[in-house]
């Protein structure tokens, strides 16, 4: 129950960043619960590499991919962690999309024990969230809008939406 309870915060924060009639990309979507979150007059489409829902478009955000032009936001809600490269991902949605919102489960303090537990998870990525901030930074990217789902001892999860510096 608890975990079923702050997918669908983290969800609810993430619709909170966009914007009616918004054209949303949901990558790496899973089972589609941010679809029943968003405002009715926005178009999703749900990319992931399984099929956990019927209507998700297989995308393997690891591979070589490009997000069709008509999407305006790209959502990766507890993504970025799990992929081999991030940055690459991070890259091309940036490139195709006006605005970027996200989830990361950001370090802080970390012990060693923290570290095992997020890694037999499949976490990949163990960023502060300077880090997050920084790799953001470098693909151009700047924080307009920030949300706490939930903090504990050596963990922070965050939700950004995100703008094209340019």
């Amino acid at each position: 129950q608890a975990e079923e309870d702050w997918l669908h915060e983290r969800c609810r924060l993430a619709a909170e960043c966009i914007e009616e009639g918004a054209n949303v990309a949901d990558l790496g979507c899973g089972l589609q619960v941010l679809r029943e979150h968003l405002h009715a007059s926005c178009t999703y489409t749900g990319y992931d590499l399984g099929d956990m829902h019927p209507d998700n478009v297989l995308l393997d955000l690891d591979g070589p991919f490009a997000l069709p032009k008509e999407h305006d936001v790209a959502v990766l809600l507890g993504v970025l962690e799990f992929l081999a490269d991030p940055q690459g991902a991070l890259a091309r949605v940036a490139e195709a999309v006006d605005a970027v919102v996200l989830s990361f489960v950001c370090v802080h303090e970390a012990s060693q024990a923290d570290l095992k537990r997020r890694e037999e998870v499949g976490a990949k990525h163990h960023w502060t969230e300077k880090d997050l901030m920084q790799v953001l930074s470098e693909h151009g990217l700047r924080s307009e809008t920030r949300h706490l789902v939930w903090e504990r001892p050596g963990e922070r999860h965050v939700v950004l939406r995100l703008t094209s510096e340019d």
